[in-house]
């Protein structure tokens, strides 16, 4: 059989019509876009389960951090939910872990950004920095899931590891130091977060801390 069918851009005869076809609507992998808010969300989600890889292979590494943005706060947004609501906290609980969220990811892309810089040679933008940090946050949604939150926790570290190997063509050794900075920069701005924080929340953060383990 071959490809005599108008309009899939193939010369009659050439090719059989069957890869006519798959050549006339290849699989796409994009960012996330807010006008199409759930239809893009979904399909993020779907890409970074199943084929990270080439999601961060895909991924713009300049330009606007803004549909990047966007996704962040929308995983912050629900993982500080599901946290508060599963500890029975208020919204002074959620308010915090939402702040906390947003605090860590930009510090901590400053800093991770600083050291891939200075440590690697990387002269990747910021914007791809953070991108990889936003995306691979989607994880966070599902890691206050007792036992299977640990996994998805690893699974989100992972992300990170091929987000910054693709993104910055780093080492396998080296996208694993990066990775291992950053949950070192995280867990110590938690902390310093934690011991500032008011009585009422100190004491609901320790009791998440505590229930979790």
């Amino acid at each position: 059989m071959n490809c005599t069918q108008q309009g899939t851009g193939c010369q009659p005869g050439a090719v059989p019509a069957r890869i006519c076809m798959q050549e006339k609507k290849p699989q796409t992998i994009g960012e996330f876009d807010p006008s199409s808010l759930f239809e893009s969300f979904f399909k993020v989600c779907w890409d970074l389960a199943v084929r990270p890889r080439s999601f961060f292979q895909g991924l713009p590494r300049g330009g606007s951090i803004r549909n990047a943005f966007i996704f962040f706060l929308i995983c912050a947004f629900l993982s500080a939910l599901f946290m508060a609501n599963l500890r029975q906290g208020d919204f002074a609980l959620f308010l915090f872990l939402l702040t906390a969220n947003v605090f860590s990811a930009f510090v901590g892309t400053l800093l991770l950004h600083l050291l891939i810089a200075r440590g690697f040679g990387s002269q990747v933008p910021l914007a791809a920095t953070f991108k990889v940090i936003a995306y691979a946050s989607l994880t966070d949604i599902g890691t206050w899931i007792p036992v299977a939150g640990l996994f998805v926790y690893f699974y989100g570290l992972y992300l990170l590891f091929l987000g910054l190997q693709e993104t910055h063509l780093l080492k396998p050794r080296q996208a694993g130091a990066a990775v291992l900075a950053i949950v070192l920069i995280v867990s110590v701005l938690l902390i310093g977060l934690l011991l500032m924080a008011p009585e009422d929340l100190n004491e609901a953060l320790k009791r998440i801390y505590s229930e979790g383990l």
